[in-house]
């Protein structure tokens, strides 16, 4: 199962007793899943659908406490969405007029009266969300109808794709009324998405709407990537070392052939004779090691002060010729 499938199965499981709450998560829900079905007589049945059988569950009984009736429960096959070969079950809940559906849609804020009629709304009715846990559970319901999260171990992606407009940019707007967190809105395709891609906003987003398992696994995920990654800059760090020394050793060791063929090494400089001879019998060894074999022991900035000096004898010598 996904990291995704898994969060939405933690989320279905929350068990919300507050009535403001229930009613902000059905309305999230709704807002994304949901669409119309007209019922004859000028009334409409709701119908809101999803693969998961767990979400399908959840917001049956949720819609039932909260507004005491029971919508029907239908399933069917779905294409697996990315998957043209492979097919799924799709769970969709209908509300029926007898079962309150009018009602459902004016207390969600779904529909509204303007000059004594009735008219579809868009966007995040906003007095559904007026206090922090509203805007939590609002959250919830829309990512259980529209929310997706990448695998933490392969990337740091949480998306919800909405097919509006309004309501993308109210999401991003009320994901911004939380402390150091903010999200993206991009357009795709017919489909407008509200993204986040930090790691921490992610985390924090998935403690926002209450799966704390899930949070603390992600967690766990990002510090051991984390671990990693710190592991992987120092090893190529140090190999970028070893290859900066090795090349500075072969440099130095052409220096010194080359003033020994055309002068002897004994016609340095004792200073630069003794390191010299050291590079010619060490070839591998740094500058901090020939600094430390020499009597007195000197820093590692002094050797390779003399190695500067010997390289440019060297290039005196070539230059005599």
């Amino acid at each position: 199962m996904s990291f995704s499938s898994e969060l939405k199965g933690e989320l279905a499981r929350i068990n919300v007793e507050n009535k403001d709450h229930m009613l902000a998560e059905i309305s999230g829900f709704l807002r994304v899943s949901g669409s119309l079905r007209l019922a004859g007589g000028g009334k409409f049945s709701i119908l809101a659908a999803t693969e998961n059988p767990a979400v399908a569950r959840h917001y049956k009984m949720l819609i039932r406490d909260y507004f005491d009736c029971n919508p029907g429960l239908e399933v069917g096959m779905s294409q697996m969405p990315g998957k043209a070969e492979k097919k799924g079950y799709r769970y969709a809940l209908r509300i029926r007029p007898e079962d309150k559906s009018e009602k459902i849609l004016r207390e969600t804020g779904m529909m509204l009266i303007r000059e004594g009629n009735d008219y579809l709304s868009d966007g995040i009715y906003q007095p559904i969300v007026r206090n922090k846990g509203c805007k939590k559970a609002y959250i919830r319901g829309l990512f259980l109808g529209c929310g997706t999260i990448s695998d933490p171990h392969k990337g740091y992606h949480m998306e919800f794709v909405l097919d509006s407009k309004q309501v993308a940019w109210d999401l991003k707007k009320l994901i911004g009324t939380f402390t150091d967190l903010s999200a993206s809105v991009t357009e795709r395709g017919s489909d407008w998405v509200v993204y986040i891609k930090k790691a921490d906003y992610i985390g924090d987003m998935l403690g926002i709407m209450g799966a704390s398992n899930s949070m603390l696994e992600f967690e766990n995920i990002k510090i051991e990537r984390g671990i990693k990654g710190e592991a992987a800059r120092i090893a190529n760090c140090d190999n970028a070392n070893v290859d900066r020394a090795l090349n500075a050793s072969e440099r130095q060791l052409r220096d010194i052939r080359a003033i020994q063929e055309k002068m002897g090494i004994d016609g340095l400089p004792e200073q630069l004779r003794q390191v010299a001879v050291l590079r010619l019998e060490r070839p591998e060894a740094s500058l901090t090691e020939i600094g430390e074999a020499l009597n007195p022991p000197i820093q590692k900035g002094g050797v390779n002060k003399r190695f500067r000096r010997i390289h440019q004898l060297a290039e005196e010598t070539l230059g005599e010729e």
